[in-house]
């Protein structure tokens, strides 16, 4: 009843404030200056000719090809009728480097404060205070991420990497936008498709599309459930249709056990909702929505063979055949994947991610990454089920990345893969934006203490 009437309240106004664009504005403006200053004039090493090369054309990039880049990098291209392509691309890169700082602002500012008005000494704030605190706390939390070394290596030249953090950013936008105001299912759609979008651009976020159903459960058990039910249907279909030892010897001969507890742990978490909504299928018409336009937003990889078609400068695949066609379609380029395999290894690995987190992202941080377990011990609502959910987001984004990747302890392979962790880094940041705006409530009713001793 009560998630009722919060949900009537945030409707029957608009969600997002003018403060919260204000502080959507200010993150990106101070981000895209500081980037703009210390962008690479020309190309640079790795990739940075091949993604231009690709804009240009436009045409597939290196495995997987990312789709979705040149059509952005081209209107970039053309915006900008100055200076060599490169740079061009590289102002793309900082441009949705500087757009996702500002949408972590924004949803630091708008749910941090709803998280915030729980703890009693929020009421001791004044409107001056209240204001202040918001912009202040967006502010550092997209800055924060801004300035990450896992960002910012990927940020000052032309690359595709910031375009899939922006749309990752933008689907948990949508579902905020969706969670505090569920009776309306359009904001939920259209993180679908662009979830699907972001999938097709970049496999490397793939962890997103198993994590993001929590947060969609908690916002809707009954969506969840049916979600949860699809995805155990597709685990288990893949092992029946192909057979369960002759599925694992072709590809992940060490990780049957593993794959087999995922598929438990689906239908375990189903059946769950299942008994705790007691209903099934009551959602399936906004279920098969979110599918349907999720289907359509992967699609977008057919723009893959079609570029091959055009023969560009770089190409990877001959699509001008039914067999190329399917090769260049099913990235055939790339080797089979070689997950973590164990208990052990996956510890060595998390203390990788710690020390990444606290090099390139900041002890500071992480510190007030941890404020938000604080509510959790409180009386359920809407707020604090969201931050319950983007915990479980992060959880689920990190231990995925870590087990898909599975990377080594040396040097060189660190500095390899850590830019892959900058989505973990992007949900870290929100739980840092409003754990700092906790403190400063805290703070704020300390002193109301004090005052009145």
């Amino acid at each position: 009843m009560n998630d009722e009437l919060s949900a009537s309240t945030v409707e029957s106004s608009r969600f997002f404030q003018r403060l919260d664009w204000a502080s959507f504005g200010i993150t990106a403006s101070l981000a895209l200056a500081v980037y703009l200053f210390t962008l690479a004039p020309e190309n640079t090493l790795e990739f940075s000719g091949v993604y231009s090369a690709s804009a240009m054309y436009p045409g597939p990039s290196i495995p997987p090809g990312h789709p979705l880049w040149p059509i952005y990098g081209w209107i970039f291209i053309k915006l900008l009728p100055f200076s060599n392509i490169a740079w061009r691309l590289g102002v793309a890169s900082a441009t949705a480097s500087a757009l996702v700082c500002g949408a972590i602002a924004l949803l630091v500012s708008r749910v941090g404060i709803l998280a915030a008005e729980s703890i009693s000494g929020f009421k001791n704030l004044s409107a001056h205070e209240e204001k202040s605190l918001r912009v202040v706390c967006g502010v550092v939390a997209g800055l924060g991420f801004g300035f990450d070394g896992c960002l910012w290596r990927r940020t000052m030249v032309a690359d595709p990497w910031p375009l899939s953090l922006l749309m990752f950013a933008l689907t948990l936008a949508l579902l905020t936008r969706w969670f505090f105001a569920p009776q309306r299912p359009g904001f939920l759609y259209a993180a679908a498709l662009v979830l699907g979008l972001n999938l097709c651009e970049s496999q490397a976020l793939i962890p997103t599309a198993f994590a993001l159903p929590f947060l969609v459960t908690l916002g809707s058990r009954g969506i969840g459930r049916e979600i949860f039910f699809g995805i155990g249907i597709c685990l288990w279909g893949n092992l029946a249709l192909n057979g369960y030892l002759h599925w694992v010897d072709l590809y992940f001969p060490s990780t049957r056990h593993n794959f087999l507890w995922v598929c438990t742990m689906v239908t375990f978490l189903w059946a769950v909702l299942s008994v705790r909504t007691r209903r099934f299928f009551s959602e399936w018409t906004k279920t098969l929505l979110c599918v349907a336009l999720f289907l359509i937003g992967i699609s977008a990889c057919l723009l893959l063979p079609i570029y091959s078609m055009t023969n560009p400068p770089m190409n990877w695949g001959y699509s001008r055949t039914v067999e190329g066609f399917f090769h260049v379609l099913s990235r055939g380029q790339f080797e089979k994947a070689y997950f973590t395999d164990s208990l052990n290894r996956l510890m060595t690995q998390s203390e990788i991610y710690g020390k990444v987190v606290i090099s390139d992202y900041g002890l500071v941080y992480l510190l007030a990454a941890t404020v938000p377990l604080y509510l959790l011990r409180k009386p359920p609502s809407r707020s604090r089920r969201w931050l319950c959910g983007i915990i479980l987001v992060w959880f689920v984004v990190t231990l995925l990345t870590l087990i898909g990747l599975n990377p080594s302890s040396d040097k060189a392979t660190v500095e390899i893969i850590k830019p892959f962790f900058a989505a973990s880094h992007l949900v870290l940041a929100m739980l840092s934006g409003c754990g700092f705006m906790l403190i400063g409530t805290m703070v704020a009713r300390s002193k109301s203490a004090d005052s009145r001793g």
